[in-house]
């Protein structure tokens, strides 16, 4: 049977199937149902991690970092941010607090950005990244790579003639 068709490509109203089962699909009753295996449970030191962000009041958004080091930097957050020390009250001043204690656990270049609201994107060396959020600051804290600089051959001082 040809179908006829309406100028703008649908089809007529008149031509829809009289008896609608003609349109179901058939669903075979041969196969099993699909059985989903559920998610394996994250490691125990996974949920330890989580326990304690429940119970500081942090939220984290993203990690490419081993637990422990995760761990050290949501405390050590979360005791700057409750600190009533009066040096320490901006957030420039709690990213240099952060910045310097895992420059100095962990070795160098490692970055701290901290606030309300920022932007970023970055490029960090494996196992350097975390972004989170104590309270209404969010933190960003990545390390970088440090290589050595090649000392660059001497210059050879220009001789201007006054001819």
């Amino acid at each position: 049977m040809e179908r006829q068709r309406s100028y703008n490509g649908r089809r007529n109203i008149d031509e829809r199937p009289k008896n609608l089962s003609q349109c179901r699909l058939q669903r075979s009753s041969s196969l099993p149902p699909v059985a989903r295996a559920p998610p394996p449970p994250p490691p125990p030191n996974q949920l330890k991690l989580a326990a304690m962000a429940i119970d500081l009041n942090v939220r984290l958004r993203s990690a490419d970092m081993p637990l422990a080091m995760q761990e050290r930097a949501i405390r050590k957050a979360r005791a700057l941010v409750d600190a009533n020390n009066p040096g320490i009250t901006k957030p420039t001043q709690v990213a240099m607090c952060l910045k310097k204690e895992f420059d100095a656990l962990y070795g160098p270049a490692w970055h701290c950005i901290v606030g309300k609201s920022f932007g970023s994107f970055v490029t960090h060396a494996g196992g350097g990244f975390l972004y989170f959020s104590v309270d209404k600051l969010c933190f960003l804290l990545f390390k970088t790579e440090v290589r050595p600089l090649v000392k660059p051959p001497s210059l050879h001082r220009l001789k201007i003639n006054n001819a």
